[in-house]
């Protein structure tokens, strides 16, 4: 199959041909976990959105795009108020939902373990090289900028949202399941909003959603702090503070979720 067939095809379906890659990418490890559930930890590998990216720039625009693409992942010199944003805003509002949660009578499970700061350091870590570098450079440095061609941030947001929570279907019964599907759903979404909003406003970094989705996927330890009851509540509380930030600055900002003429590109 000549690579230019291969280019042409990519070029006229630049968003399907990347999301099939990448489910396709991370799904394959969904077969193998069947059958082997004991070695395989997750089935879903977070990096095939990250490859699907680099494979899907290569063929469009070659080194020059992958090389403006991974620029885009160590762009650090953003105002301070996004990395306070990224960094603290998804622990304050996980801790309110389990304080609130607390208020509401819940009860920590009995042999609730806390992690100390070194763990939650080296966690942190992992969760960035891993699951904030496999995900964000592709859903926000290659799929985002596509989707806003011709939709508002808004409406790009929510089928990214939308598409990015399907992508953890393979995770059905151990992320998330029948009963805390709704709010786990409706907070992929809200994400996906808020992320725009600070990639639009900080030039189109990815190692802002990098760092926003590490913090979010590293305080998300207190889940195992609650059991049963207690824990879907905890669920429904984290959801509706997530809705209650993204409306404010969907209302704030407009559809456009900026009020300054977006600068941030592919």
């Amino acid at each position: 199959m000549p690579m230019s067939w291969l280019a042409s095809v990519a070029r006229r379906h630049q968003l399907v041909a990347f999301f099939l890659l990448a489910y396709a990418l991370s799904w394959w490890p969904w077969i193998w976990f069947q059958f082997d559930p004991v070695t395989i930890d997750a089935p879903i590998l977070p990096f095939g959105p990250f490859i699907a990216a680099a494979i899907m720039l290569a063929l469009i625009g070659g080194w020059p795009a992958i090389r403006r693409w991974l620029a885009k992942i160590v762009l650090w010199r953003v105002p301070l108020v996004w990395y306070v944003v990224a960094l603290l805003g998804p622990p304050a509002l996980t801790l309110t939902a389990v304080g609130i949660n607390r208020f509401l009578g819940a009860e920590f499970a009995a042999g609730a373990e806390f992690p100390g700061w070194l763990e939650l350091i080296v966690r942190f870590v992992f969760i960035l090289i891993v699951i904030g570098l496999g995900e964000e450079p592709a859903w926000r440095g290659y799929a985002l900028p596509r989707l806003l061609t011709g939709r508002t941030a808004l409406a790009a947001s929510l089928i990214l949202g939308l598409l990015h929570a399907i992508w953890h279907l393979p995770l059905f019964g151990i992320e998330y399941d029948a009963q805390n599907g709704v709010p786990w759903a409706v907070t992929v979404v809200c994400v996906a909003i808020v992320v725009t909003w600070i990639w639009l406003h900080t030039g189109g970094s990815l190692l802002l959603p990098m760092l926003l989705h590490t913090s979010n996927n590293t305080i998300a330890f207190f889940w195992g702090t609650f059991e049963g009851a207690d824990q879907l509540r905890l669920w429904w509380i984290w959801c509706a503070l997530w809705v209650a930030a993204t409306a404010i600055i969907v209302i704030a900002n407009g559809p456009a979720l900026t009020r300054r003429p977006a600068t941030a590109s592919a």
